[in-house]
């Protein structure tokens, strides 16, 4: 037999030794609808596009798949997708398979589209038809979400994380962090009340959150923009230790159970539009290794003691002020002038207690502190000043 020569199909058949011989059927590739799907057995039943021939409890093939603990890649398919089925050359020994799916050609747009999304060459993407996906993006980027408000983006560029959400919420055993938008079916215009709150534990084990703080809205008429509350420990009788409050206002207000202080290495200054007070239970000390100064720039300033009140040196006391009067709420209404003033006013004063002692007073010398019987003199009366 040249090669140039016809040759019947009779005499191919006779010549060879494989399909014909081996009685071995030519394989079969066809177009065929789901029609029921059986999740319990992992296989489907479809019929044919063109002869309406019908296959029942047919496999559906995985682009790789392990019998060994459900290894593999593999999607359980929906009525009404279009499929090719392959039923092998072995013939029953081999029984029909789905080996894939394809889309209809859509006339109209002519596309094989069929509502898949924009993707780049090399991008690979799993996707339902409730537009939950997952995106492997050449460029190393990942998308992984449930809409496109809900979902987290990886990018390898300086190995950015990325979470796009409408509410959020993050639970480990140490402790919770929740962002929450309370929207409801009426909400229209995004003016929802959102909430942040982080919680954390002092014990894996514990039943409660040792510290909570919350930002934003602390509900309705509530004033309250941020508040941190620390408590004794995360048991079910914690006891709150630490309150913080600051309202959109511009209110702060602090709740300390304990001790509270502050060490500041610079300087420290408050300045008070309004009143200022300081009450305590116990003693107050204010301490300075410097210079101290009490001072009111428009009023007067009060040193009130319940008891006493005691204005004490080392060295010199100087009360400076063009009149000072002394009594219950100055009722001295003369004023006690002071200086050289005062000087000559003790002097004078002195003066005329040693004359009155020389006569009728003299039995007072016994009883007066400033004069003895070694010192008959007038004292020096700066010694009073």
């Amino acid at each position: 037999m040249s090669w140039g020569s016809p040759q019947t199909i009779e005499q191919i058949q006779k010549q060879s030794a494989g399909i014909a011989d081996g009685k071995y059927m030519p394989a079969m590739v066809e177009k065929v609808r789901i029609i029921n799907v059986n999740v319990d057995d992992w296989s489907v039943d479809c019929v044919s596009e063109y002869a309406n021939k019908r296959f029942f409890d047919v496999q559906v093939m995985s682009p790789y798949f392990h019998f060994a603990g459900g290894e593999g890649i593999y999607a359980m398919p929906e009525v009404g997708a279009l499929a090719w089925l392959c039923k092998p050359s072995s013939g029953r020994f081999a029984p029909e398979f789905i080996m894939g799916y394809m889309a209809p050609f859509d006339e109209d747009h002519v596309s094989f589209r069929s509502g898949r999304q924009s993707l780049n060459p090399g991008d690979i993407m799993l996707r339902t038809r409730d537009e939950n996906f997952i995106v492997l993006r050449r460029g190393g980027v990942i998308q992984i979400g449930a809409t496109p408000t809900a979902q987290r983006i990886y990018i390898p560029i300086q190995n950015f994380i990325r979470d796009f959400a409408e509410n959020y919420q993050l639970f480990t055993f140490g402790g919770e962090l929740t962002w929450i938008t309370e929207r409801d079916d009426q909400t229209t215009d995004g003016s929802a009340p959102t909430k942040f709150s982080l919680k954390a534990k002092s014990k894996a084990n514990e039943p409660l959150h040792v510290a909570e703080l919350t930002i934003g809205s602390h509900g309705e008429g509530d004033p309250t923009t941020l508040e941190l509350t620390v408590w004794s420990d995360g048991s079910d009788s914690r006891a709150e230790k630490v309150q913080l409050k600051i309202t959109k206002d511009g209110d702060v207000t602090w709740d300390v159970k304990q001790n509270y202080s502050m060490d500041i290495a610079g300087d420290y200054l408050a300045i008070v539009m309004g009143d200022a007070a300081v009450n305590a239970a116990g003693k107050s000390t204010y301490s300075s290794q410097g210079a101290a100064l009490l001072k009111s720039s428009a009023d007067q300033a009060t040193v009130d003691g319940l008891l006493r009140a005691i204005l004490k040196s080392a060295t010199a006391a100087t009360i400076e002020a063009p009149i000072t009067t002394i009594g219950p709420n100055g009722s001295l209404k003369t004023p006690v002038n002071r200086g050289t003033v005062l000087l000559a006013a003790l002097t004078a004063i002195f003066t005329a207690i040693d004359q009155a002692a020389k006569g009728p007073l003299a039995p007072l010398k016994v009883v007066l502190p400033l004069w003895t019987a070694a010192t008959p003199t007038i004292p020096n009366p700066t010694v009073l000043m």
